[in-house]
């Protein structure tokens, strides 16, 4: 592929729910492009871009593709991304890199609510926001209705830059509001034609609309079009790309992906109207010192910055890495500084992807999208750039996964493998991540749904060649005091030469919550040598670590050790070790110990419709309520309780709600069900026997 000036690149990201055909729009501008020689279907297990078995097997796209089109001397880079929640991290990936992101609504049902928060990431990009009305020839198509949908959810003042000719199965082309023109779709070609009689009136009332939308973004054109009514096309071709690039200017197009209806006029709107990376403003980059910052924008000439935002593994070539190139310029066999991790790369080859298909390049300019295998030690969110003039990119701020699960190896073999499968996994997709949980030796991922981390355990298995099982990770409980206590813990032991001998008291108290752990050393006289206090502390924190009640950390307390005894030649460090643990389990089961419970702030986020439903959800899973307002309930839930939630939530809002969650503070549990938890903990211990 021939290397394409900034001036005549479009970055477009495509951003919308599942189901609502960005694939097949994607699918239909490779055909209309001639790059392909059919349209792809999805249904059919066909696409040119959703090629993975995966995501042929379930038909849906899980990864998000970079495609390039070849449409009049220009190259869109066309980014498409799942709609399915659990893999928003591909959609928040893309939409930081594109210049546009173009959001897609099914013409039958308008905005969906999970979409909402898709839109909202979108304009914290800060960058510039289109719509597309998809599926305007379905049975139940109704293009004003959605319109309206998006102008009440998600922009006001959206001006359409086109209307559709014909709905539902008669749909058969849009009119071009600026050209005013219509653009009809037949026999598989786009011919140019005047606007049918009945339309005309509209259409000059909506390009009035538009007109007026588009001077506003520009001072000496708002004062031409209120001086004239009316902008020359020059003008409003730059007032377009400047609104559009500032995020002010949101045209909603119409099209039919899936039958090629208004894909070629919306490709001709997208390199006439919208901006190129050097339209777009300045983006601001760390300096040298990695403190300050400068700005930088889509030059050519200009230092190099360009940022890794996503990794893929290709079992042909390896690791792949895609790249945005914000300034400057990169030719293939580049030597080039990864500031991040401050080592060098070469970027052997210069590809770009089309599907399977792997095109090489032989450069890229500032603006433009490319990948490259081969790279020694560069991860998402790294920046390539010059030794001598180090810059560094902007990290994009991925979402933080919410759905922990255990998992376990299935044989020693597995176990060895684990943990290099799972790496692999999340240099991928930062939205999926894991640990290994210390306290119950337990391997726990992390994800944004259950649907997310089945298919991150299945590429686990089918490219690592890992098997595990999934299971409900342990709650990290823990244990308290609710009132004082003293006891003695004696050590006594002769058997021949060297006895053991180690006699000390301690007094127990809790502390309020968050307050830690506290030893005091309260011997006077000599009862106990110093020297043998850090052993007691010792013997009392090894101790805690397993409380009386089922084996959960003991937290908020204060120790202290105030009497004693001890034995010339007896006693010992392990001794007092020994004799403090005994005087702190005694003395622990009889301050009245209580069982603690991790609670966190939960946010869900659903049609408002189901607010009633989802609230009594949450009061039958022990939690409180403590807001609902704009389709956003908040509130405070014990973890344990919200084991498996996001199956309940899709199921209680019909796929519509998604939520996040973090940790909030510990609680006591009520008695009836710390019972249960506590008679679990004996049955574990029992069967590791």
């Amino acid at each position: 592929m021939k290397t394409y000036g900034t001036s005549n690149i479009r970055n477009i990201a495509l951003i919308g729910a599942k189901g609502v055909g960005k694939t097949s729009f994607v699918e239909a501008a490779l055909f209309s492009s001639g790059a392909t020689g059919r349209m792809g279907r999805v249904v059919e297990g066909n696409s040119v871009i959703d090629y993975d078995p995966i995501e042929v097997e379930r038909h849906q796209t899980i990864i998000s593709k970079i495609t390039p089109i070849e449409w009049k001397q220009f190259k869109i880079n066309l980014l498409d991304t799942p709609g399915y929640s659990d893999f928003i991290g591909e959609a928040v990936g893309a939409m930081s890199v594109c210049d546009v992101s173009l959001f897609v609504v099914d013409a039958s049902s308008g905005v969906e609510i999970p979409a909402i928060r898709l839109y909202n990431y979108m304009k914290e990009t800060g960058r510039g926001r289109a719509f597309l009305i998809n599926k305007a020839d379905g049975e139940h198509a109704d293009v004003a209705a959605a319109v309206a949908s998006i102008r009440e959810n998600l922009e006001s003042s959206a001006p359409e830059f086109q209307i559709a000719i014909g709905g539902k199965a008669q749909f058969k082309g849009v009119v071009d509001l600026l050209g005013m023109k219509a653009y009809i779709n037949e026999g598989g070609s786009l011919k140019e034609a005047d606007i049918p009689a009945d339309m005309v009136e509209e259409a000059k009332s909506k390009r009035t609309v538009l007109i007026e939308a588009v001077a506003e973004n520009d001072e000496s054109l708002l004062e031409k079009y209120l001086e004239s009514g009316e902008l020359s096309d020059e003008e409003i071709i730059r007032g377009c790309a400047k609104g559009i690039a500032s995020g002010n200017l949101n045209p909603i197009f119409i099209a039919s992906g899936y039958n090629n209806i208004g894909v070629d006029a919306l490709l001709n709107a997208v390199i006439k109207y919208f901006p190129s990376p050097a339209d777009m403003p300045a983006i601001r980059v760390l300096d040298k010192d990695g403190k300050s910052e400068t700005d930088v924008t889509a030059d050519p000439k200009g230092p190099l910055v360009a940022h890794v935002f996503k990794t893929t593994s290709d079992p042909g070539i390896g690791d792949i890495f895609f790249f945005r190139v914000y300034s400057g310029s990169i030719n293939a066999g580049d030597d080039v500084f990864n500031v991040n991790q401050s080592s060098g790369e070469r970027l052997g080859h210069l590809i770009t992807m089309r599907g399977k298909e792997r095109i090489e390049l032989s450069s890229v300019s500032a603006g433009d999208i490319a990948a490259v295998a081969k790279l020694k030690n560069t991860h998402i969110n790294d920046t390539f750039t010059s030794k001598a003039h180090p810059l560094t990119a902007r990290q994009v701020v991925f979402p933080t996964p919410v759905v922990p699960l255990a998992v376990v190896p299935k044989s020693k073999k597995d176990q060895d493998k684990l943990g290099i499968g799972l790496s692999k996994l999340t240099e991928i997709d930062p939205t999926f991540t894991y640990h290994v949980d210390k306290e119950f030796s337990e391997t726990i991922v992390t994800g944004m749904g259950e649907v997310q981390i089945d298919v991150m355990i299945k590429r686990l298995q089918e490219r690592y060649g890992v098997d595990v099982e999934i299971q409900k990770p342990h709650i990290p409980y823990r244990e308290k005091i609710t009132k004082k206590s003293e006891k003695q813990g004696k050590h006594k032991k002769q058997s021949g030469g060297h006895g053991q001998y180690g006699d000390c008291w301690l007094k127990l108290e809790p502390l309020p919550p968050g307050g830690g752990f506290e030893f005091v050393d309260a011997i006077v006289g000599g009862s106990i040598p110093g020297k043998y206090i850090p052993a007691i502390e010792k013997g009392v924190r090894e101790s805690m670590q397993k409380g009386v009640l089922a084996g959960y950390p003991v937290v908020d307390l204060k120790v202290t050790v105030f009497d004693g005894s001890y034995h010339d030649v007896d006693s010992s460090d392990m001794s007092f070790q020994i004799a403090g643990s005994l005087a702190f389990k005694l003395a622990m089961q009889d301050s009245a110990p209580q069982l603690l419970e991790p609670v966190v702030d939960l946010e869900v986020y659903a049609p408002q419709e189901n607010m009633g439903d989802l609230s009594s959800d949450i009061s039958q899973r022990r939690g409180r309520v403590s807001g609902m307002d704009n389709g956003i309930i908040k509130a405070k839930v014990p973890m344990a309780e919200l084991y498996q939630y996001s199956a309940s939530l899709k199921s209680i809002t019909s796929g519509a709600g998604t939520y996040s969650m973090s940790f909030s503070h510990y609680d006591v549990v009520p008695s009836h069900i710390a019972q249960k938890v506590i008679d679990e903990a004996k049955r574990e211990k029992e069967e590791k026997k």
